[in-house]
Parts: C-alpha cells; structure tokens; sequence
C-alpha cells in the first residue's frame, strides 16, 4: 500500500511514453493503493515474503500485529525492548507497480521499529517511510510517504496463543525544496491521508516445532486530501484524487523448523547456535477497490482500471543455519498477482542472508550482524541492506 501512494505522487508530473486511457476529467475517483510485492525486514523479503509465522518483535508487526508479544526462545526475562532499521531500495524497477507499463525508477525504503515487552504483554509502534523523485519535475519535486502502525499484543500462555491489534496511518505527499541556500524544511504541495485497523494472532503450541499464523488488515478509505500549496501548472487541483483508498487483506501463513531442539520451547542460553532449517509459507488475500485507478497512469492525468476483483498472492521461503551463531542463508519465491486489467501476475525470486559481524557485553552478550536481501522479477528488482543485532 505505502509504496503504491509514493509511486502515485511520483508519478504526478512523468510526461513519457505511455498508453492511452480515459482521461481524467473531475475529481470522481480513486486511487487504488494496493501493494502485491513482498516489503518489510531483510528477512522476510529473502523468504519470499513470508513472515506471519516467523518474524518477530517490530519487524513483524509490519506484517503481523502480534509478532511483539511472541517472545524469542532466548528470552526469559519480565521485560525486553526490540528495535530493527532496515534500508531498501527498488530504483533499478522498470515496471514497478507492474501495470504493463514501461517507467524508469521506483523507492527508496526506510522502516524501523521500536517496542517492548512487560511480562505478557507489549507494545509497538513501527514506520515504512519512502522518498522518490519526481520524474520530469521542475524545480525537482520529491514524492514521500509515511506509513505508522501501532500495536498493542499479549500471549496468552494458558493456551500458547499471542494477539494483538492497534491501527495505523497513513500520509502521502509531495514537496518542493525551498530556495538554495536556505535553511528551510521543503513546501508541502499536497498530502493525502487515511487510518484503518489492524489485527494478528499467532499460534506457537509447546514444546513443538511448527507455528500458524493470520492477520487482518482494514480497508483504509482516505478521503482528506490538503493541497494548501498546489497551484498550476505544477499541480492541478481539480485533476487530485477525490478518494485514496486501500483494499482490506488478510494473511493467512505456517512455518516448521528442523533442528536438534523442539522449536517452541524456551532455552537458557543466550542464543540458540543450532543447524536449523525453517520453511514457511504464507497466503495473501486482498479485496477489491471501489472506482479504483491505477497509480501511473494518474501521473500522465488518464485513468487506468485497477482493484476491480479480490487477487490471491501465494509466498513461500526457507531459512538455512548454516554455521551455528555466524552465518544463516535464506531464499523464496512468490506470486505476485496481476492488479490491472489485462496485465497477468509475475513470478519473484528471492534470496539473503545474515553474517555476525562482532560480539560484545552490553547488560549481557550481544552479538551483531550485517543482512542483505534481494527480490526480483520481470521488470522489477529490490536490494535492502541491514544492520542490526543477531537474534
């Protein structure tokens, strides 16, 4: 969803080659701000986007609201903090929404995270912030998004189950620098903004190696649109959006580990240097979008069909330990259904990996690691970077 809204903004002044559509004569529709590509943690994106079983703390909230409360085997403490900051980056994408239209670029992606836990319960609050410039602009515009949730989650210990839910928001705009040479924030030309709800549960029964997961995600149905500083030429008011809305989904996903050691059971040692392998799997169900319109095709003023039928993503991955405490591997696939009309689905290949890179005492034994991932498929390639702490 976020990364649609930034491409809707980016796109609001290319001028290049582009099919023809019906062009937009009022402001009588919506935009259809619909993600199909997998998103989020370094490695949820190696495992082919799945992560509804598997992802933990805050970086699993962007997928799973109740991922904060579902404890790490190493934890065992009344309390934790977690935090994760992740960079990513799908600028060598030529057709990045996979409309059937060939455009240069994509975004460049920020999200991190922070939360905690007391006991059973915990809270977090995580961002997805993305940036692109504007093709064709000028002076050069930038198009930015910020997406925020927050969570509230519990385990349920009785019955091994965590749950969470909370709501998140969402801003689009674009800005323009200031003058040279002038310490001044950049001028908003216009945002658009909605909020929709949230909600996960995941199941971790003990003393077993497999995990089920699911996820809901509201429709978000944006209608305040502030354009204080859109003036023509370089905005038309009368051409914005009169809606932004953002279909409901619903993931449904499971994971297995083989190790020497039942997965879903606490250890007493720090970290868990086992050979490990995880397979998981998620299903991806998103709605349809009432009077939706596709994202490029609203930067060239036309109006192309978008969200008209519920889509179904399939995302499956696997997670390989291969040197107990120093190196793990991963890699996936996934489907990432067609979105417009007479535009099919395309096939992802995914792959990362982590490395700990040094180790230190800090209120106990700390270890680092340094994470890469990449995604790609036809006409479309992402590359994160990460650095964080090994888990």
């Amino acid at each position: 969803m976020l990364r649609s809204g930034v491409v809707v903004l980016a796109c609001l002044f290319a001028r290049s080659a582009y099919a023809q559509f019906p062009p937009i004569t009022s402001r009588a529709y919506a935009i259809d701000l619909y993600d199909g590509v997998a998103l989020g943690s370094t490695e949820m994106v190696g495992m082919g986007g799945a992560g509804a079983a598997v992802a933990l703390g805050t970086a699993g909230v962007l997928l799973n609201p109740s991922a904060i409360a579902v404890r790490p085997t190493t934890d065992q403490g009344s309390w934790s903090v977690d935090y994760h900051l992740d960079l990513l980056t799908g600028r060598f994408s030529s057709d990045y929404d996979n409309n059937g239209q060939v455009a240069s670029g994509g975004a460049s992606l920020i999200t991190l995270g922070i939360g905690g836990r007391y006991h059973d319960w915990a809270v977090a609050l995580t961002g997805i912030s993305q940036t692109t410039p504007v093709a064709g602009s000028s002076p050069q515009l930038t198009a930015e998004a910020l997406r925020a949730r927050f969570t509230v989650a519990t385990q349920i210990s009785q019955i091994d189950l965590a749950v969470g839910a909370g709501f998140q928001v969402a801003t689009f705009d674009v800005t323009r620098p200031m003058d040279p040479g002038k310490f001044e924030d950049d001028l908003t030309l216009f945002s658009i903004s909605g909020t929709g709800v949230i909600a996960g549960a995941t199941w971790l029964p003990r003393g077993e190696s497999f995990r089920i997961a699911t996820a809901v995600d509201g429709p978000i149905n944006g209608g305040e649109v502030k354009a204080d500083h859109c003036e023509a030429p370089t905005c038309d008011i009368d051409k914005l959006p009169g809606r932004v809305r953002a279909p409901w989904r619903v993931v449904a996903g499971g994971a297995f580990r083989w190790a020497p050691s039942a997965w879903n059971q606490p250890v007493t040692t720090p970290f868990r240097d086992e050979r490990a392998v995880t397979v998981a799997a998620d299903i991806v169900v998103t709605g349809a979008t009432s009077n939706g319109h596709g994202i490029e095709a609203f930067g060239m003023q036309q109006l192309q069909p978008s969200g008209r039928h519920t889509v179904l993503g399939v995302r499956g991955g696997v997670d390989y330990e291969w040197l107990p405490g120093r190196l793990r591997v991963r890699g996936g696939s996934y489907w990432e259904p067609g979105r417009f009309d007479g535009v099919g689905g395309r096939l992802h290949a995914t792959f990362g990996g982590d490395v700990r890179v040094f180790e230190f005492h800090a209120w106990g034994l700390r270890r680092g690691r340094l994470s890469i991932t990449s995604d790609a498929a036809a006409r479309y390639r992402n590359f994160a970077v990460s650095i964080g702490f090994w888990h």
